[in-house]
């Protein structure tokens, strides 16, 4: 996913909150696209996890709630282009 800034760049605020946006997205984006929904959490028997769906991104594993950034890791290719790595943890 692209992100883009309106002026010379972003705060640290700005940027977590840009991943943070995209993340409840592509969260929501699966549901909607998933024919295997989600099991809520009230309902999972032998495993606390998330079910796997199968919708665009096919998430499995850990709830949106479940995620932590712990590190962004910036790169400039030749071009010039910004690429962000994160490492993302439950």
């Amino acid at each position: 996913m692209e992100l883009a800034s309106h002026s010379s760049g972003f705060t640290r605020r700005q940027i977590i909150l840009e991943i943070s946006k995209r993340y409840h997205q592509m969260y929501e984006e699966e549901e909607r696209t998933a024919t295997i929904k989600t099991i809520p959490v009230e309902q999972r028997k032998t495993m606390y996890n998330r079910n796997e769906t199968n919708g665009k991104y096919g998430i499995w594993g850990h709830d949106l709630s479940d995620l932590e950034l712990s590190t962004i890791n910036i790169y400039r290719n030749a071009e010039g282009r910004i690429y962000l790595v994160l490492d993302i943890e439950s």
